[in-house]
């Protein structure tokens, strides 16, 4: 069973296709029973843009700090979506608090 861990927010850039648009960002991080973490991250997006770009459902979010995470959408996106449209990604690759700590500085625990 997943518990919160921490929480935070940043700032960063969307890409698609070689095209960037700044965004806000959300972090929170997950605790499973075997104490490993994981931390999903969560934006909204301007739908005009997206579908400007050419979104097929996936984009990269990149952090203040260069750090590249991929997020995407199971649905497509068209003009019936909403004005603003979510985007998720998750990193599991590190599952140690300290070294989510480290390379998560925007969160709050």
């Amino acid at each position: 069973m997943l518990t919160f861990a921490a929480e935070g927010s940043g700032q960063g850039r969307l890409e698609i296709n070689g095209n960037s648009e700044p965004v806000s960002y959300e972090l929170v991080v997950a605790r499973e029973d075997d104490d490993s973490r994981q931390v999903r991250i969560r934006l909204m997006a301007p739908r005009d843009w997206l579908i400007k770009q050419g979104f097929n459902g996936e984009a990269v979010l990149v952090r203040s700090n260069g750090s590249r995470i991929e997020v995407r959408r199971e649905e497509g996106v068209d003009v019936g979506s909403s004005i603003s449209v979510a985007l998720e990604g998750y990193d599991e690759s590190i599952d140690n608090a300290e070294e989510i700590a480290q390379a998560y500085p925007e969160l709050k625990h």
